[in-house]
């Protein structure tokens, strides 16, 4: 599985760098899925290859200046918790109810058709960024919306960056660059603390990650170079569409 599994990385890596999103979405699906990885342990190992991919990112972002330090510790505030709160919830959930995975896997598709909608929302109804960013520029519901995001993926690893990036682009409505580096330096901390629990709790298959690593980089190097060439709408259409396929398969 070694080839079909970096080239599954490489695919999921270019729409990371197109579109900003999709990474968990699409990654962990395919494990369960077509290579076969139990619900939690997919989990798992998605929140681990994405917190080494986003930890790059999230470097060069930095680098670059195109981080929002104050909103990420705000995010990170509620976020973080909320991601070990989960995590912890799917550590638990064998002991709590018989069939654990069958409920994780349903979890991941619920939160897959929420990534489909709020996709083709973003497409079908364009939104009035500075109308509504000082509502969200509170500390407080930066926090609390921080915390419902980390507890969506401490439990099924994704939304780190989907659920986030409507919000960020209604506070930098002219500054795409800034809502990238936010959302992939807030990604970074809140995947990285969540993963931990997994990787505590043994549920990782560190076998694959090489192969995700391999695929993942040169596809993001890739769809970021092309990010300027390919129109966004029919993309993130597209994504919508395979998103609410992957949720069939999970539910």
């Amino acid at each position: 599985m070694s080839f079909p599994l970096a080239l599954m990385s490489f695919a999921v890596g270019m729409l990371i760098g197109l579109t900003g999103m999709g990474g968990a979405a699409l990654m962990a699906p395919f494990l369960i899925a077509v290579v076969g990885v139990r619900p939690i342990a997919a989990v798992g190992t998605d929140l681990v290859y994405g917190a080494l991919t986003k930890i790059v990112g999230a470097a060069m972002h930095f680098r670059q200046g195109t981080v929002d330090l104050p909103m990420v510790r705000r995010l990170a505030t509620g976020s973080v918790p909320g991601g070990l709160l989960g995590a912890s919830l799917v550590w638990m959930l064998p002991h709590m109810i018989h069939d654990s995975e069958r409920a994780v896997k349903r979890a991941i598709g619920a939160l897959l058709v929420l990534v489909a909608a709020i996709l083709l929302a973003r497409i079908l109804v364009p939104g009035k960024a500075s109308d509504e960013a000082s509502r969200w520029m509170r500390p407080r519901t930066m926090q609390w919306w921080g915390g419902m995001v980390g507890l969506c993926v401490g439990l099924t690893s994704v939304g780190s960056g989907t659920l986030l990036t409507p919000i960020l682009m209604m506070l930098y409505p002219k500054r795409p660059s800034t809502v990238v580096g936010t959302d992939v330096f807030h990604a970074a901390i809140l995947v990285t603390a969540t993963s931990l629990v997994y990787v505590g709790s043994n549920e990782v298959e560190w076998s694959l990650v090489p192969a995700l690593l391999a695929g993942a980089i040169p596809g993001i190097l890739v769809g970021s170079k092309l990010a300027v060439r390919v129109p966004q709408r029919p993309l993130r259409f597209a994504l919508a569409v395979v998103l609410l396929f992957s949720a069939c398969r999970m539910l």
